[in-house]
């Protein structure tokens, strides 16, 4: 409810703000850039006129719509099958497959958004007019977060693999393995920020309208809402985790210095060492929604190769968009068969004889127009490749002291990231190349600990 008043504070009656649209006087969108600011437009002499009649602005008002026809509960279902068998002694084996379907999940969706502008010429062979908000079906309203309804799905599938040992002859440990498949027409941001785009990349979409795909071709809501079903970039496909426990086997009764002193017991023996960790594959990414593909960008691990650009230590992850005659330290021979010098030959690159995204259009009086096509949903692949994996370790080495019955010390050596490895961040989604000189893990902390009990 909370979110749902907060968003809410943009529309009529609850808005109440009043603005004087300085930027657009005269009905277009240009007015601001055209015109040089009179003095009465500065902080401190600009004002709002709230008496008699006030005039509406040209252009369109912004509001988020709920549609009440789909604002169902959301449903989750589930189902599972398991297997446990000992597979040794004191070891037992978990196989487990489980299941999940999400509906009526939030969803944001286009309505009355201006049509692309290619489309709008090629279907009235007319230049779009000056104030864009003309072209919507109703000028006065811009639902620029989209409408808010409960009418997307979600289907996860999720093979899970446990070997658990319980604490026998000092040892205990877990080891767990899960493959996951998960996609939706919304991930978790969706109901949290909500603001994603047409063109959105990151798990939170916004379903498009057909008159802002290229050629606005007649596909029905269902459809349209087919587009934003991919891949969750929030969750792995791969994971392994694992944690344990060992007794070291030193002291009395152990393996080594099994007949110490008593003093020399309370030194080396009673040891254990923890541990935790994890593993796990990439997460589900794109490339930049700003650039078009014209093929496949990935390349194997074989083929990525490390090299110097901007200064940075950087490693090449996919096929990007960047100029290869400004890197060095790296076999250029190799790096141009895969980036181009000519960046017409890029798989990933802006579309448009200067690369910037617009296409010529021949108007109904003979006219070209160079005219952008951002504003049409991209025709990349949506979340279609995996970053880089990611694995960190933790330890603990730990004791306790007993003085008397009721008194006891206890010592403990925390290792994070006890191997001190760097994980790598995703790649830049338009160059390509992960920047090596920095990493998505903290470096190795070790932590030392006394604990009283008495």
């Amino acid at each position: 409810m909370s979110q749902i008043l907060q968003t809410s504070r943009t529309n009529p009656p609850l808005n109440l703000r009043f603005t004087n649209p300085l930027g657009n006087l005269d009905g277009s969108e240009t007015y601001g850039v055209r015109t040089a600011p009179q003095p009465n437009y500065y902080v401190g002499k600009a004002a709002v006129d709230v008496n008699g009649t006030i005039v509406i602005p040209p252009s369109a008002q912004s509001m988020l719509p709920y549609d009440y026809n789909n604002w169902n509960d959301t449903r989750a279902r589930e189902w599972n099958f398991s297997i446990e068998r000992e597979i040794m002694k004191d070891t037992g084996l978990r196989l487990s497959y489980i299941g999940t379907r999400g509906s009526n999940l939030e969803q944001r969706y286009s309505l009355n958004a201006r049509p692309a502008e290619i489309n709008y010429e090629l279907q009235t062979g007319q230049t779009p007019p000056a104030n864009r908000d003309l072209m919507r079906t109703n000028p006065n309203w811009a639902f620029g977060n989209g409408v808010l309804a409960k009418n997307g799905y979600s289907n996860t599938h999720a093979l899970q693999a446990e070997v658990e040992r319980r604490y026998s002859s000092g040892l205990a440990f877990q080891v767990f393995y899960v493959y996951t498949r998960s996609l939706a027409t919304t991930d978790a941001g969706a109901s949290t920020s909500g603001n994603g785009a047409i063109n959105d990349t990151a798990g939170s979409p916004m379903v498009p309208e057909r008159g802002q795909l290229l050629g606005a071709p007649n596909l029905s809501y269902d459809q349209l809402l087919r587009l934003v079903y991919y891949n969750s970039t929030a969750i792995p496909p791969h994971r392994i985790t694992w944690n344990g426990i060992y007794d070291l086997p030193f002291g009395r009764g152990k393996k080594f210095a099994a007949h110490t002193s008593r003093w020399m017991d309370a030194l080396v023996g009673g040891w254990q060492l923890a541990t935790i960790g994890t593993f796990r594959s990439g997460t589900w990414l794109s490339v930049t929604p700003n650039e078009y593909l014209f093929g496949d960008p990935t390349i194997s691990p074989d083929q990525r190769m490390t090299l110097t650009y901007n200064g940075r230590n950087q490693l090449l992850y996919f096929r990007g968009d960047f100029d290869p005659t400004r890197a060095t330290n790296v076999d250029m021979s190799k790096l141009t068969a895969l980036v181009p010098v000519d960046r017409n030959a890029r798989v990933l690159k802006p579309v448009g004889a200067a690369f910037d995204n617009r296409v010529p259009v021949t108007l109904s009086n003979g006219t070209v127009r160079l005219t952008p096509i951002t504003d049409t949903v991209n025709w990349n692949a949506r979340a279609f490749f995996m970053g880089p994996r990611n694995w960190n370790t933790d330890a603990s080495v730990f004791k306790n002291f007993h003085f008397t019955e009721s008194v006891n010390l206890r010592f403990t050596a925390d290792f994070f990231n006890m191997f001190n490895h760097p994980n790598n961040n995703n790649p830049n989604n338009a160059t390509g190349m992960v920047d090596l000189s920095t990493q998505a893990n903290d470096p190795r902390i070790i932590q030392f600990s006394l604990r009283l009990s008495f």
